[in-house]
Parts: structure tokens; sequence; C-alpha cells
């Protein structure tokens, strides 16, 4: 029986797989199964024989191979006792060709039971045993399992039998598939790595780029992952880059990756890399090297291409604008690189489609944009608007269906004062995304601006309806806009019923922040926060000013609730240039600390009556004291610090909109105690310091206002609220030559569509007998104030 055997493999040595199969036709499986070198015998047997078989083109010459391989894995099960070296050869043998031939077959749950079992068995292997089939098996498992799971065929490993293929599928398929994909990831990856060296000259690593292109096909798959998951790709990826030559595809995928993991200044160096790396492909190339890659080429010949299509160059830089945009606040890097998209969309138009060709207009668009709102020069905004307002129309031109330009477009309007443009265009862009937050937030600022209060607050209404985020059971991804836009809605409710009405909507308000950032917020949203009992009557001595409007967003809710989200220190118990050391009515001078010009307000408070708790709490939650310790990881990403700024000047603005809405209400005191928890989130917030400067101003302690104002304005330098009350408090002391000349270099700057900046420099011409320009001040500010919006539209998005 065993000499059949030698003499069989020498026949399939040399071909002759007719004589092969015949020496083996008789079963050589006995009933007791040998040991030792007979045990590897039979199962070279099977081996040979399952090999042969396969050699045959006929659906039963697989079918017996297919049994062959069965029943080696079936005596291997049984006999897992024996070790011998030529046994792990022929094992593997078996074990490589089985999932292979199933494969081909169609056999979708035989094909990945082989795979598994070759995985496993591979774990017995050495290290370096055939690491070149290992690492074909290992990328054609994962091929066949990312696309089984995309077809719904997928079968989870050791899923119960008594479960249909569907139950299957909803109890085991979504993290089991995760584990089991991720896992063979790192099982190639690391053989890969053992089989392939850095690319000589003219080579490319095709193996490693196929293994990038299948990773990230699968993270697709995979609908992305964790924070942590995420740092995995980045530093495959990383890894990826070692093992090639100035690969851009690789380059690309890093970009796409750390800005989706909000590591943007890491994204932006990559970005960076690849924009110079396909430049230089580009000059010395023609076209054709960017024209797609035919989808038949064989990458197992070594005809793997690394050549990058245009239309992935124009996607890789569209991210790149919109990242500056967004995230980065560069508007020269915006505009740089939405040219860059826009100049490769011109290689040749038929390598990019319209939809493309669109989004790189409105990134011109929004470049110009950005551009207009941080130029000084007042000769050169209006050439930006222009460029901005072009490059929309260009780009709708394009893409009519995109909402997002629609919107860029009539916000670009709105910022012009041209209100009746910017409601058509904003119209249209509900009309082709009906549950955009900044859209409807538009509109209403829009009818604000027209002073039709009663149909701006219907349109909040619908909002609401058409949105029904504030029924949402859990925080959410533009949780940001929608509480601005109920900023927004409640200085309108304001407007329409008095500041009595608007006070007791600050609750709700503070109840939504803690929703829509459930990371920072100690407010527990069962436990109302506001005290009713402190509101008072209202008192026509200290009325609002359009500025006042614009420098904090409208309304919050009374202070003796809430805690900020910034810790307070043991010891931090110094009034120097504190807030609360200059109580109300306090008539000493408030002196500005040389070291610090934001120093802790609430810590100290003249009257004892009035001292708050540094560390107060709500209704059994913790201050913020006890959570910091989670709230902020040691050298978190740029994208972590962004939503802990954005969740923090949240709040500070409900704080102020909670001590202008007091103010109003001629409740000094509370107002000063929004403002001192407002100080208490964020002390280098300049809003803070100028909103404490206005409550001392109205109460005619103008050294005291002066001094806080230059506070601000040690923090920004070009705060232009603060620099219009201190220009006002000027006016009040008799300074009119510095008041004068505060004013001039506001309406110059970005204060030129401050409608009481133009007021007061109009009135300084007046009673200077300035009489042409002192008209012309006056007239501006009134075609300014005509279309005055409640809340100012520079608190909407530039880019979405």
């Amino acid at each position: 029986m065993y000499t059949s055997i030698v003499l069989a493999r020498t026949y399939f040595s040399v071909g002759r797989f007719d004589q092969c199969i015949q020496t083996l036709s008789t079963n050589f499986v006995p009933p007791q199964i040998p040991v030792g070198y007979n045990f590897v015998l039979i199962i070279q047997s099977l081996a040979i024989k399952g090999m042969t078989q396969e050699t045959f083109s006929n659906y039963d010459g697989a079918d017996g191979a297919i049994a062959c391989y069965d029943q080696v894995v079936s005596l291997l099960a049984q006999y897992s006792g024996e070790r011998q070296e030529q046994l792990a050869n022929w094992t593997e043998e078996v074990l490589y060709r089985a999932p292979l031939l199933k494969v081909r077959l169609g056999d979708v749950s035989g094909a990945l039971q082989a795979f598994r079992t070759y995985q496993q068995y591979s774990t017995s292997w050495g290290e370096n045993f055939r690491l070149n089939k290992r690492a074909v098996i290992f990328m054609n498992f994962i091929k066949f399992l990312s696309k089984t799971y995309q077809e719904k065929t997928y079968v989870p490993p050791s899923a119960p039998t008594t479960f249909t293929l569907n139950e299957q599928s909803n109890i085991y398929t979504p993290h089991t598939f995760r584990v089991e994909l991720t896992e063979l990831h790192t099982l190639y990856e690391n053989v890969l790595y053992q089989i392939t060296s850095f690319p000589k000259a003219g080579e490319i690593n095709w193996r490693v780029l196929e293994m990038v292109d299948q990773i990230m096909s699968d993270w697709v798959v995979l609908n992305g992952g964790t924070t942590a998951e995420m740092r995995g790709l980045v530093e495959m990826l990383y890894r990826a880059a070692q093992r090639t030559f100035q690969s851009p595809k690789i380059l690309r995928y890093l970009t796409y990756t750390l800005t989706t993991l909000g590591d943007y200044d890491e994204a932006e160096l990559a970005l960076e890399a690849y924009t110079t790396l396909v430049e230089k492909i580009r000059e010395t190339k023609t076209v054709e090297f960017f024209k797609k890659i035919p989808s038949t080429e064989n990458v197992y010949e070594n005809k793997f291409s690394d050549n990058e299509i245009v239309e992935h160059v124009v996607k890789v830089l569209i991210t790149g604008s919109e990242m500056m945009a967004k995230y980065l606040c560069k508007s020269d890097k915006t505009l740089e690189y939405a040219k860059k998209a826009l100049n490769w969309c011109e290689i040749d138009d038929n390598l990019v489609d319209d939809k493309l060709f669109a989004h790189a207009w409105r990134c011109v668009g929004v470049g110009y944009s950005l551009a207009a709102r941080e130029v000084i020069d007042p000769e050169n905004r209006p050439d930006l608007h222009s460029k901005a307002i072009e490059a929309f129309d260009k780009s709708i031109s394009f893409d009519p269906d995109a909402f997002e330009t629609h919107y860029l477009l009539a916000l670009e309007y709105a910022i012009t004062r041209d209100i009746n443009k910017a409601t058509d265009c904003v119209r249209q862009a509900l009309v082709l995304e009906d549950e955009s937050v900044p859209c409807w937030h538009l509109l209403v600022l829009l009818m604000s601006s027209q002073k039709d209060i009663q149909g701006a607050l219907k349109a909040c209404e619908m909002c609401l309806t058409e949105t029904d985020i504030e029924n949402a059971d859990s925080s959410i991804d533009d949780g940001e806009e929608f509480l601005s836009f109920k900023i927004t809605q409640n200085a309108l409710q304001e407007v329409a019923n008095g500041p009595e009405t608007a006070i007791q909507n600050h609750e709700k308000l503070f109840i939504l922040y803690a929703k829509m950032f459930p990371e920072y917020a100690l407010v527990s949203p069962s436990d109302p926060p506001y005290d009713s009992s402190s509101s008072r009557k209202p008192s026509n001595a200290f009325e609002d000013t359009q500025t006042q409007t614009t420098l904090s967003p409208k309304p919050a809710t009374s202070v003796r609730s809430f805690p900020s989200v910034v810790e307070k220190k043991d010891g931090d118990e110094s009034t120097d240039g504190s807030i609360s050391s200059i109580g109300i009515g306090n008539k000493d001078t408030l002196e500005v600390p040389k070291t610090n010009y934001a120093s802790s307000i609430a810590s100290s408070r003249n009257s004892a009556s009035s001292r708050r708790s540094t560390t107060p709490t709500i209704s059994g939650i913790p201050s913020a004291k006890s959570v910091t310790s989670f709230i902020t990881p040691s050298q978190p990403m740029l994208k972590m610090r962004q939503r802990k700024q954005r969740a923090t000047k949240s709040l500070v603005d409900l704080w102020l909109s909670s001590a202008s809405t007091f103010r109003r209400l001629g409740n000094l005191e509370e107002a000063q105690k929004a403002i001192e928890s407002a100080e208490e989130t964020d002390n280098f917030n300049p809003d803070v310091w100028c909103q404490f400067g206005y409550l001392l101003s109205v109460q005619k302690q103008y050294a005291d206002a002066i001094t806080s104002f230059h506070k601000a304005l040690a923090i920004d330098g070009n705060h232009v609220p603060t620099l219009i009350h201190l220009a006002r408090t000027y006016i009040e002391t008799d300074n009119i030559d510095i008041a004068e000349g505060l004013l001039e270099s506001v309406t110059k700057g970005n204060g030129w569509d401050c409608a009481e900046a133009w007021l007061y420099l109009g009135k300084i011409c007046q009673t200077a007998n300035r009489v042409k320009r002192a008209k012309d001040c006056l007239w501006y500010a009134l075609d300014l104030e005509e279309t005055n919006p409640v809340r100012p539209f520079s608190i909407l998005p530039a880019c979405l």
C-alpha cells in the first residue's frame, strides 16, 4: 500500500496524471489509522489524489478533489498529535488548495471554513514557513470575506446551526465580521512585510499598494471605526509609506484618514506632500498618465499601477480646501487648494464630472468669502465678495442641485446686505434640503433683518418640525448649529414679547447645551436649573444696542444654578483684576494686572450675601472640578481640542446672553453673576470683558469700564464690539479724538457693517460741523440698521 503511494507521487511529479489516479484508485485510508511516517503517507496520498483531480477540467474532478481535501482535514482533526516535518508540508499544500478551489466552485460556507482552517493551522507552523503562499491565502481570504459580507452571504465562525442565515447576520455578523477582518489585516501585513523590501528604482511594491487599497476599501465596508481603530489605520498607512517610494496613493489615503480622525496638523502635512508629489508628476507626464486605469489589469502579473487619476487629485485638493476653511481657519490656503483643484479639473474636461467641477468652484467661492471677511483694506473687500458670488454662480451652473452652494451664495448676499437675493437663494437651498439647520437659520435671520419678527418665529417652528432635532435621544453632529439656532429663536421671542418671556426659556437652553455637549455638560436635564425669582421688572434705563445683540448670542438662564466647564483651582482667591472684585455700585478703580489679563472672576465678591461657592453643584450633579480628569486627555488631537473650544464658547455665549437679558430686566446683580460664570468658563474670551465693561459703563463707572475694555483688547486687539463700546465710553468722557480714531479704524476694517459704529462716527462728525461726512455716515448707519438681523450673519458656518 505504501509503495503504491510512493509510485503515485512519482507519476504525479512527471505529469502522468492518469496513471497517478489509477494507482490511487484503491482506498488507502485503513480503518485503523497508522502513526508516524505512515500517517504522513496517508495524508500524502489524499493530497496527491486531490491535486491530480484538480487537473481535470470536469466538475467530477473538482468534486473529487474537494472530497480528498476534506478527508485530510478530518484526519488531521482526529490525529492532531502528529508532528512530522513532512506532515506540515503536505498539510499546508492541502489547506492552501482547498479554500481557493471552493471559492472557484462558489461554495461560500465551505470556502469560509477552509480559509479559517488554514488560518488556524498556520499558527502551528514556523514563522517563516511558506510565507509567500500564506500571503496569497490571507489576501484572498480578506477579499472573499469582504465580498460575502457585502453580498449578505457571510457566515460567522461557530454560528449555531439552529439559526437561519438572516438570524445569524442580525446576531453575529457586525461584531464578528469586524473582529475577524481586522485580525486578518494584521496577519497579512505582518506576513507581507517579511517577504517584501524597499522597491528598486523604477519598481513599485504592488503587493503593499494592493493591501492598502483592500484595507481602505474594507474600512468603508466596516463603516469606519473607533478613534483607536482609526489611529491603527493611520499607523498602517505610515508603515506602508516606509515600504514604498513616494506613493501618491498612500499620501491620498493618509490625507483622508487624518482629516477624518481630526488630526488636522498631520493631515495638512500629508496634503502638502501629496500636492507637491502629484504636481511634480504632472510636470513630467502627459495627460494620458492621469486617465482612469482599465479595470482588467491583473495585479498578480505585476501590472499594478500607482498612477493617480485626475479625479483622485481633485477630490484630495477639495478635501484639503474644506479642511483649511472648517478646521484650520486659513483663508489663503482654502483659496490656494481650491484653485489648484480647479486647475486640475481643467486638464481635460472629460476626466472629471460636472459635480466635481461644481465642488471645486464652490471651494473657490468659500476661499474668496473668507478672505473678504478678514481683509482690512476697504478697497479690496467688495472685489473679494464679488469674486465669491461669481464662483458660487459658476458652481451652480455645473450642479444646480447642490443645496450647499445655494446656501453659501445666500450667505454671501446676506453679508453684503442684498437681502432679497439672499432670501431667494436660501429658499432654493431649503427646497433641495429641508433638514439643513444652517439654511433654516439663515432664512430666520434674513426675515428678522426685514423686521418680520413673527414670520421669523414661524420659520423657527417650521425648522423644528422638519428637522426634529429637538426630540433626538442623544447628541448630534450639528448640535452646535442647532444650539445657536435656538439662541436666535429666543432672541426673537425677546424682541416680540419682552425679556421676561425670554428669561423663562434660559433653562431649556442650558439643558439643550447639556444634550449637545454631553461630555462637557454638568447640567441635569431632569432638574430645572433656573430660579424664576431672579427675574425682576425691566428698567428703561438699560437699553440694549445692536452691537450688544451682536456681541453675545441671546438669552440664557439664572446664574445661581450653573457651574462652569472649567475647574476652579484651590487657592485661586486673588481678586486682582477679577470682575467680582468690582461689585455692583463699587466705585474703586479696577487695575489691569500685568501678568494676567483675565484672572478669575467669581473667586471673590465684595458682598458676602451674593458670594457664590467656587465649586457649585446642580441638584446633586458634581462641579467641573470632579470631572475635568476625563474631559481633557493628555495631548488631545486638534479635533478634540476644537470640540472642547466650541463647547466652551457655546457655554460662554449662553452665560453672556443671560447677562444681557438680566441687564435689560434691570437685574444688574444677576447680570454680573452671569458674567462671572462666563469668565469661570473661559477667562480668555474677549466677549466676557466686553460685556463687563458695558455693564460698568451703563452704571457710569467709566474708568473701570475702560479698563475692562482694554482687557478684552489685550486678548483680541481687533474685537469689534469692544472697540465700539470703548469708543462710546470715550465719547461719554469727552475723549472725542480717541473715540473718532477708534471708530474710523473699525468702520474701515471688520466693523464696516456695524450700524452703531457709523452712527457714533456720524455724530462725532456732526458735532465737529463736518456736514458731508456726518451725512454719509448717518445715512450708511440707517441703511445698515434697516437690514440688521437679530443676530449677525457671521454666526453662520462659512463652509458646510
